[in-house]
C-alpha cells in the first residue's frame, strides 16, 4: 500500500501539490492531461525527483531513502533501454548492479524474458525491436528485480492500435503474475477505465479526485473530472451538469436546438447543438434540419 501525504515539489514555475492519496488497490491509474504533473509524482515515489511531504509503501517512510533501496522501479515513456546492450543485458542490468551472482541472474533473466514472451529476442538490441516488443523487454527489466511497487510512465503511448489489447492484458496481469503492485499514468480515459482497480484524476498539479472506475466514470463530483471521462458540462440557471452525447436524445423534448454542423463518427453520425448559448455533441439518424427538438437524460450534477 501506497501513501503520500502533503506531497509537494517546484520544477521550474510548476507547481506539484499538495498531494494526499491512499493507493490501497493491485493497479492503480492516474489520469490527466498533458501538463498535469503525472510523470513528476511518479518520481517523486521512485526518488528521482526531491520533494516535501512523506512517501509511505507498505508502513515504512521511505520519503528520504535513496532510488535503489526504495524497492520502486520507475518505467518512463520511452522505456530508456540501452542500446548498446543486448536485450539480455538489458535486462540483467538491475541485477548485476544489485551484485546478483551470475548464475542466479542468467536464471532470473530468461524466466523473466519466458514469461513475457521476448525469450527468442534476448540476443538483439532495442533498435531491432518493434514498440511492443520493447515495452515488454522493459517490463522484464523492471520486474527482474522484484520490485514492490512498478511505476509505468504512459506504457502505451507509443504502441499501434492492433497491439494495445494484448498489452492491456499484460499489464493488468502484473499484480498477480509479479506480486508487484502498478501506478500507471495516462491521459486516455479507455485506458483508464479498463486497466485500474482505482482512478485518481490529476489536474494542475494535484489530486482533484479519485476512485473505482465506475464511480469515475459514471458520477464523476467536478467539471473537470467530467470533462475528461467524456462528459460535456452545460451550465444551467440550476447549476452545473455533465451529460453524454448519447443522452442528448434529438427528435423529441422540450428544449429547442440549432444545428450547427454534422460530422461522421464510427458510431454514427454527430451533430452539434447549440443550447442555452453552449455547443453539445449529440447522436443523430438520418438528415436534420437547422432546429432541432432537444430532451437532455441522465444529466449528472457537478462541482463547477
Amino acid at each position: 500500500m501506497l501513501e503520500l501525504r502533503d506531497v509537494r515539489a517546484k520544477i521550474g514555475e510548476f507547481q506539484l501539490g499538495p498531494v494526499d492519496l491512499l493507493d490501497d488497490v493491485d493497479y492503480l491509474v492516474i489520469m490527466g492531461p498533458n501538463g498535469a504533473g503525472k510523470t513528476s509524482l511518479l518520481k517523486v515515489v521512485a526518488g528521482l525527483l526531491k520533494a516535501e511531504g512523506v512517501v509511505v509503501l507498505d508502513g515504512v517512510d521511505i520519503s528520504k531513502l535513496p532510488p535503489e533501496r526504495r524497492n520502486v522501479v520507475y518505467v518512463p515513456q520511452s522505456y530508456a533501454l540501452f542500446d548498446h546492450m543486448t536485450v539480455f543485458s538489458n535486462i540483467e542490468f538491475g541485477l548485476r548492479m544489485r551484485g546478483v551472482p551470475r548464475n542466479e541472474r542468467r536464471k532470473t533473466v530468461v524466466e523473466v524474458a519466458r514469461r513475457l514472451g521476448v525469450e527468442d529476442l534476448l540476443s538483439r538490441r532495442p533498435s531491432q525491436l518493434s514498440a511492443g516488443q520493447r515495452q515488454r523487454v522493459a517490463l522484464a527489466r523492471a520486474l527482474a528485480i522484484r520490485p514492490r511497487l512498478l511505476l509505468l510512465d504512459e506504457p502505451m503511448a507509443s504502441l499501434d492500435p492492433d497491439i494495445r489489447e494484448a498489452a492491456s492484458s499484460l499489464l493488468r496481469g502484473l499484480p498477480s503474475e509479479y506480486g508487484t503492485s502498478v501506478i500507471h499514468v495516462t491521459h486516455d480515459r479507455e485506458e483508464a477505465y479498463s486497466l485500474g482497480d482505482k482512478v485518481a484524476v490529476m489536474y494542475e498539479g494535484k489530486i482533484i479526485e479519485a476512485g473505482r472506475p465506475e464511480e469515475i466514470f459514471r458520477r464523476p463530483r467536478s467539471a473537470v473530472t467530467a470533462k475528461m471521462v467524456g462528459l460535456q458540462v452545460l451550465r444551467m440557471e440550476d447549476g452545473c451538469f455533465g451529460v453524454r452525447p448519447e443522452d442528448v436524445v434529438v427528435g423529441s423534448g422540450p428544449l429547442k436546438a440549432r444545428v450547427l454542423g454534422v460530422v461522421r463518427s464510427l458510431r454514427g453520425n454527430k451533430a452539434l447543438l447549440e443550447i442555452f448559448g453552449q455547443q453539445l455533441w449529440a447522436y443523430v439518424d438520418g438528415e436534420v434540419g437547422r432546429y432541432v427538438d432537444v430532451e437532455l437524460r441522465e444529466l449528472v450534477p457537478l462541482e463547477c
